[in-house]
């Protein structure tokens, strides 16, 4: 059996990254900033926040005013592509979006804004982790067009600009300098995880891999990005039956740190941070908390186990694809008796890690 404080533990380990991370981004709080080895991401960050910044209101509140000054930094194309694997809340999300294009006039948040049936009673936008949620104060009409109960919004606008002082920045820092393109994907991860393929580069970045393989060709032309020769290939002579084609070997574009040695701006650390893709586990703990939370009280630990693993078995399996594995402790294949100890050992130490 899970502890019955595991998930007030999970949501508060989360909540305490949010902070952490949009801290470091240029919310305006006080708190530790986020590891300086590892790179925020900021659409994983954006869409875990529209699931647990709801357990606090200031940090939800601080995040709209972030959003509403540099929103433009959101990659919504990638945005778009990891919330269709599933992370994020849908109705949240879309009444962000319809916040930061009224208060900041960002016409491009307009494609992430749903129609809400205008019957269903308001949900009560935000929560407590001891389940007692509550409703105050005089609705915001925007929320209230999209199904949720909250006070009026009242902007600070206190948020600063990412620092490009800040290592963990990098990814925004190429943005400002690439725009919000594949471009500045690529880069962060050439400049971040060494030599990748397309394909690679694709999944974690979650952009297609012909979009990248395009742009990557492209930025070889500068002579900055530099891709193996390709393997010859032999033309059958006249009269020859042709070779059987098979799939040739993936082909790794790299670059020289040294020539980017510009980028580095901060003390910590010496070289460029390393970019963790934090989807994978942000979504395994969306699914494992929805799971429990549809659970009955009363049901034996042997049918929540396997509940729980059909619940986030793909989660796991995407863990390993990123090669995240032995850096969450969460291999693919968590038998049913170690599953549950497991995930409370470890799931609370993975997310302080991010």
């Amino acid at each position: 059996m899970l502890p019955a404080n595991f998930n007030a533990q999970l949501i508060e380990s989360l909540i305490d990254w949010l902070w952490r991370s949009w801290n470091s981004l240029g919310v305006s709080g006080h708190g530790d900033p986020a590891r300086t080895d590892r790179v925020i991401d900021p659409e994983s960050l954006l869409l875990a926040s529209t699931v647990w910044a709801r357990y606090d209101p200031r940090l939800f509140d601080e995040m709209l005013d972030w959003l509403c000054l540099y929103g433009s930094l959101i990659n919504l194309q990638r945005l778009r592509n990891l919330h269709r694997n599933g992370l994020g809340d849908s109705a949240v999300l879309s009444a962000v979006a319809a916040v930061v294009q009224e208060h900041s006039q960002q016409t491009k948040w307009k494609v992430l804004i749903g129609k809400h049936a205008p019957s269903q009673k308001p949900l009560p936008l935000f929560l407590s982790i001891n389940g007692k949620n509550a409703t105050w104060g005089r609705p915001d009409p925007l929320f209230a067009a999209q199904g949720f109960h909250r006070g009026r919004i009242e902007l600070r606008q206190m948020s600063q600009a990412p620092s490009p002082q800040r290592a963990q920045n990098l990814w925004l820092k190429l943005r400002g300098l690439f725009g919000t393109s594949t471009r500045a994907e690529i880069m962060l991860q050439l400049l971040s995880s060494g030599p990748a393929t397309a394909g690679e580069i694709a999944r974690r970045s979650g952009f297609t891999a012909r979009s990248i393989l395009v742009t990557l060709r492209e930025m070889a032309q500068s002579g900055h990005i530099y891709e193996p020769p390709r393997p010859a290939r032999n033309r059958p002579q006249r009269g020859q039956a042709p070779a059987a084609r098979t799939r040739g070997p993936s082909l790794a574009y790299a670059l020289r740190p040294e020539e980017w040695c510009f980028l580095r701006t901060w003390p910590e650390p010496p070289g460029f941070p390393t970019l963790k893709f934090s989807a994978p586990l942000l979504h395994l703990c969306q699914h494992l908390l929805q799971s429990l939370e549809s659970q009955k009280p009363e049901m034996f630990a042997h049918m929540q186990s396997i509940l729980i693993s059909e619940a986030i078995s793909g989660s796991l399996k995407d863990i390993q694809r990123n090669g995240l594995s032995g850096d969450y402790g969460l291999p693919p294949h968590l038998p049913g008796d170690s599953l549950l100890p497991t995930l409370a050992e470890r799931l609370p130490a993975a997310i302080a890690s991010l």
